[in-house]
């Protein structure tokens, strides 16, 4: 999705970014095996076979793919092309388990790394982003947090060649708080 640079940083554990996104729409299922929620949102755009939507209209894949979690609940998610700027726009999904989502504006703090995203990682690199946070003066509790893995590239890509990002949830305060510490724009 498209997004603002506010500031970077490359103090503490992890180089960091902080980030500012407009509204987006995205369409998410819940995620208990990869692949299967992977393949439901693949169906609704159409990627392996007719589009599993109301209109049966291919839509475009694009990067990333999102893992979150709420209530204890991990999602999966496809951020929709920008030419589906409101929920009304994008054709309803024929699966009970794909809903059309829409985001609101947001902030956020964001690591990149490569390789492969296993759990162990994944919660690693959150706890460093969330260790340099800190030590920028913005300290954001593990247990309070909202955080997503956003993943760039297929399965196939070479582990080091992929691109992934955990991203963790700033206030607009936090966002601007950060931009007036040290970084490196």
């Amino acid at each position: 999705p498209v997004y603002n640079v506010l500031s970077t940083h490359v103090n503490g554990a992890v180089s960091y970014q902080v980030r500012s996104y407009g509204p987006r729409i995205s369409i998410t299922t819940p995620c208990n095996l990869d692949n299967a929620s992977f393949m439901s949102l693949a169906g609704y755009i159409g990627v392996t076979k007719s589009p599993q939507n109301s209109e049966s209209k291919p839509i475009a894949m694009t990067a990333p793919v999102v893992k979150s979690s709420t209530n204890g609940t991990d999602y999966m998610s496809f951020i929709l092309p920008s030419e589906y700027d409101d929920v009304s726009k994008a054709p309803k999904p024929t699966s009970k388990d794909v809903k059309v989502v829409s985001i609101p504006p947001q902030y956020g703090a964001v690591t990149t790394f490569s390789g492969r995203t296993t759990e162990t990682t994944t919660k690693s690199k959150l706890n460093s982003l969330l260790s340099s946070l800190s030590k920028s003066g913005c300290a954001v509790e593990i247990s309070s947090c909202k955080w997503e893995l956003w993943q760039y590239n297929p399965p196939f890509t070479i582990p080091w060649l992929r691109r992934n990002e955990v991203w963790v949830e700033l206030t607009k305060e936090q966002a601007e708080g950060l931009r007036d510490t040290v970084a490196v724009a």
